[in-house]
């Protein structure tokens, strides 16, 4: 169940249509212990999750990865369920 809200800004549960290094994908926000990334299931602490929490659609952000690389991405918009 989605909980997407009618502020239009990301929070854990949401679904989001996202586009990363030019490639669109399906994401989950979840809670830590069921994130499962072959799932498309992220936990909220990834830094993916921790970038676009709370960011609203469209819009594009960079996320600063533990390795110091950056990863270029595109929130698209979310998928109700």
């Amino acid at each position: 169940m989605s909980m997407f809200n009618k502020s239009n800004k990301i929070n854990i549960g949401d679904k989001v249509l996202v586009v990363v290094n030019g490639e669109a994908q399906e994401l989950e926000i979840v809670d830590s212990p069921v994130g499962d990334p072959k799932k498309s299931k992220i936990s909220f602490l990834t830094p993916l999750a921790q970038a676009i929490l709370g960011k609203g659609y469209p819009s594009r952000i960079t996320v600063k990865l533990p390795n110091g690389n950056n990863l270029e991405c595109q929130l698209i918009k979310p998928i109700l369920t």
